[in-house]
């Protein structure tokens, strides 16, 4: 009865031992899927913010503008030139 005990008792530590370190390794993910999620949000905010830049600079007043004040203007007839490349 004696050698019983003892195996159960190990059985028993190494369960213990197992439940402890399955729950360490859960709650490991846990905190790493946390943070990947408020990174994620933090991402999503991130990129909205970019796509409203790209929005207001986007416009079509504030790019006509800026080619006003840099005498910029659309090529012409005269500045375009047709190029054939035979085979």
């Amino acid at each position: 009865m004696n050698k019983l005990n003892v195996v159960l008792l190990v059985i028993t530590l190494l369960s213990g031992i197992g439940a402890v370190t399955v729950q360490d390794y859960s709650r490991r993910h846990f905190i790493a899927l946390d943070k990947a999620q408020k990174q994620e949000i933090q991402l999503e905010q991130e990129f909205a913010r970019l796509k409203l830049k790209q929005a207001k600079l986007s416009n079509h007043q504030l790019i006509k503008g800026a080619a006003e004040r840099q005498n910029l203007h659309p090529p012409g007839v005269a500045d375009t030139k047709i190029i054939e490349i035979k085979p």
